[in-house]
């Protein structure tokens, strides 16, 4: 099932992704800038540094462990518009210890480099998916469109970096865990909030990728891709599906907030997807979008 809610809201909303849980500890991402100059065609007069640091408290907020994870950044001519290098990983449960995150500054992606990273005023719309993946109504985006100004037709450097701090914090082809949870294709959620939920992975002619399936899962997750145009927030699958891979422990239940009871679903909607359904190739079915 899957529930388009959109309007204008105010930046405060980013909140309740940065839901804060009393008495519990947030990871520490630390974050080391290694240099490198931006691209001459980005716009926006926004830094690396502090983008890069914005991204980084909005995902650390989610997760309750004591536990850091160390990213050197930069910019460097990698091509695409950034990548991801996991350096080190081990602990118990094993998780990335240190990586590097490089964007590209070839000037091959077109870049918006917002000033004021914290707030979301570039942007007219938020519009928001739920889907039931197995283990009840769940939100899977969170999408700013309707850009003014410099935002548009351009690519969100904030946008760009939680994509790649996502990868660094679970779903990477490199990392030992999520190896093991995703060798079927999808990642099977136990333990956490919404268990049951049956995460799609999409793959290429490689095989499995580290990314979620943007044609099974309702459009916007941020670990599903980036359009030009656009800003994506981690949603709660997004948070989700590295709190299982890494074992983080969820801040809690205000990071999931409810669907308006109001929006009753049609009689008759498919429920869920099982794991077997995925396994088959069948597509995720979505009843209804509002």
């Amino acid at each position: 099932m899957s529930i388009r809610l959109a309007g204008r809201i105010s930046a405060a909303l980013l909140l309740w992704v940065c839901c804060a849980a009393h008495g519990l500890q947030a990871v520490t991402i630390e974050t080391v800038f290694i240099g490198g100059s931006a691209p001459g065609n980005a716009v926006g007069g926004g830094n690396l540094i502090e983008i890069f640091q914005t991204a980084s408290r909005i995902w650390a907020s989610a997760y309750g462990d004591e536990f850091t994870l160390q990213l050197h950044f930069g910019w460097a001519p990698v091509g695409d518009a950034a990548v991801h290098i996991l350096m080190e990983q081990g602990d118990q449960p094993n998780r990335e210890i240190m990586g590097m995150i490089l964007f590209d500054n070839s000037g091959a992606t077109a870049y918006y480099m917002d000033p004021t990273p914290d707030d979301n005023e570039e942007y007219g719309r938020l519009s928001e998916e739920y889907q039931d993946l197995g283990g009840g109504l769940l939100n899977v985006a969170r999408v700013y469109q309707e850009p003014l100004g410099y935002a548009q037709a351009r690519t969100d450097l904030l946008s760009v970096a939680l994509h790649e701090i996502g990868h660094a914090l679970g779903i990477c082809n490199g990392n030992r865990s999520f190896i093991a949870a995703g060798r079927e294709g999808f990642i099977s959620v136990s333990g956490l909030p919404f268990a049951g939920t049956v995460i799609p992975l999409a793959s290429n002619y490689r095989g499995i990728t580290s990314h979620i399936d943007p044609t099974q899962v309702s459009y916007g997750s941020v670990m599903a891709g980036l359009c030009a145009g656009e800003r994506r927030l981690p949603s709660a699958l997004d948070i989700l599906v590295n709190a299982q891979i890494s074992g983080f422990l969820l801040l809690e239940s205000a990071c999931f907030p409810p669907v308006d009871s109001g929006r009753s679903p049609r009689p008759g909607r498919p429920d869920f997807v099982s794991p077997s359904s995925l396994a088959r190739g069948d597509r995720i079915p979505r009843v209804w979008i509002r």
